[in-house]
């Protein structure tokens, strides 16, 4: 049984290792703008075959993959997305769900172990027969990193 743990509540709490700094600096690099990256190309396409996915998209920080996450699943300017109260997107990410993707953040109350009690999400949701009026909810957001 492997009992070795890792942590990945956050891209800077796991620090990298002597021999994954070494394999940084000699990784062959160019510009993944234009699909020259080499390294990002071979992570991406493994990825994608590992989650039996069509693609993969390497993003530096939690932060980014969040709101990547969330913009693609609110993709109308004013959609709303129901997360805890307690949640990374909601708290740390400084408002950029709001501030770039243009996304209502509606909190339900975290339990002391960050789950949210399903009866209160599902109160949440808006009727879409009052989107003249309310934000639309268009992403439910359940994280683990913050529970207990």
């Amino acid at each position: 049984m492997v009992t070795r743990r890792v942590d990945l509540r956050s891209d800077t709490v796991t620090k990298p290792t002597e021999t994954m700094r070494a394999a940084m600096a000699a990784a062959e690099v160019d510009d993944d703008v234009l699909g020259n990256d080499p390294t990002a190309f071979r992570l991406e396409s493994e990825m994608a075959k590992i989650m039996e996915k069509e693609a993969a998209l390497f993003v530096p920080s939690g932060t980014m993959g969040n709101l990547i996450s969330v913009l693609v699943h609110c993709d109308i300017r004013g959609s709303e997305v129901i997360l805890g109260h307690n949640s990374h997107i909601h708290i740390y990410e400084n408002g950029g769900i709001s501030t770039i993707g243009g996304v209502h953040p509606r909190t339900v109350k975290n339990n002391a172990d960050g789950t949210m009690d399903i009866d209160s999400i599902e109160a949440s949701i808006r009727d879409p027969k009052g989107e003249l009026v309310y934000p639309t909810t268009r992403l439910i957001c359940l994280e683990n990193t913050h529970g207990k």
